[in-house]
């Protein structure tokens, strides 16, 4: 396989490039990735950076010709998207428009290129489980053929960027398959992010800021096991289909229920009370992101990567 990868050097990009070069060192990986601020060259590994079968290419999905010119001279046969603008906070303040441009627009650039290029390229779009909107605490986990229903701009530019692919399924005969997947976390995710941040400001002793009451629910999957997701779906999936990207019910926790157990990992502290500070809520934040895997255990993936076991590495690695 000849794979391209977008957004190669944030977080969830560099640890499958790491985990492909390792996996099939004959595979070939071009890495493009426009270096926003949370991309970082040292997320790729110095093994994956002395592989033969390993380039960077420091550039942006907008630009069509410079996409075209890749597939064509790289000879690409794959096409793994996971740049994107994702951080929700900021999609609710002055840099919105930014979610249109990269996670909409960008991912058309993408389609466009391979529909004037060569539509044999398969083309995986990794989404988001927002794009379903709020889960209800006595609701079934949402499916793939649940209604989408995203309800804060980054939702809702994942969502549209998925309406375009299938679009191009449909309008084109282009090889497709679209991924939703839940809270990843694990190493090279930038501190921003819930459990990298709150693992910096405890380290710091500095409080956790809350949004509301914190009792929001999340399902949290590491980024290993969405790792062997993506590389069982690149292998097995099936063209046209959507496949979730979910973690088992164990590992759905709230807000509160993830700062007192770093809290205690971090400080061996029971009174989290302590180290929390509530501010005010985003402008709509769901109560919960509820998913089911099914279809993606029948193609043989399971999960491997325990929360606590999981947390407790993302705390090691973290200077």
């Amino acid at each position: 396989m000849n794979i391209l990868v977008t957004g190669g050097c944030g977080f969830i990009g560099s640890n499958f490039i790491n985990y492909v070069i390792k996996k099939y060192p004959t595979y070939k990986i071009i890495n493009i990735d426009a270096m926003y601020y949370c991309a970082n060259l040292d997320n790729i590994n110095t093994d994956t950076q002395n592989s033969i079968n390993y380039k960077f290419i420091e550039g942006n999905i907008n630009d069509l010709n410079l996409i075209k010119y890749i597939l064509k001279t790289e000879n690409i046969s794959h096409i793994i998207h996971f740049a994107a603008q994702s951080h929700v906070d900021n999609s609710f303040g002055g840099s919105s428009i930014q979610y249109t441009e990269d996670n909409i627009k960008g991912t058309h650039s993408l389609l466009e290129a391979v529909r004037q290029t060569n539509l044999n390229i398969l083309f995986l779009h990794f989404s988001t489980d927002e794009v379903y909107g709020e889960s209800e605490l006595n609701e079934d986990p949402k499916n793939e053929m649940s209604l989408l229903c995203p309800t804060n701009p980054y939702a809702a530019s994942k969502a549209a960027a998925e309406m375009l692919v299938n679009s191009y399924i449909h309008s084109f005969g282009m090889k497709a398959i679209i991924t939703r997947g839940n809270n990843v976390y694990g190493s090279n995710q930038y501190p921003e992010k819930l459990i990298p941040k709150f693992i910096e400001l405890i380290k710091n002793n500095n409080k956790c800021t809350i949004h509301g009451d914190g009792s929001s629910l999340r399902s949290f999957i590491h980024v290993y096991d969405v790792c062997t997701a993506v590389d069982i779906i690149l292998h097995q999936g099936k063209i046209s289909q959507i496949y979730n990207i979910g973690s088992d019910k164990h590992h759905e926790k709230s807000v509160l229920e993830v700062t007192k157990i770093l809290v205690k990992l971090i400080k061996n502290d029971d009174n989290y009370m302590s180290h929390i500070e509530y501010v005010k809520d985003r402008p709509f934040n769901d109560k919960r992101y509820f998913i089911n895997n099914t279809k993606l255990k029948e193609l043989g993936w399971s999960q491997q990567i325990d929360f606590m076991k999981g947390i407790k590495k993302v705390i090691e690695l973290t200077k």
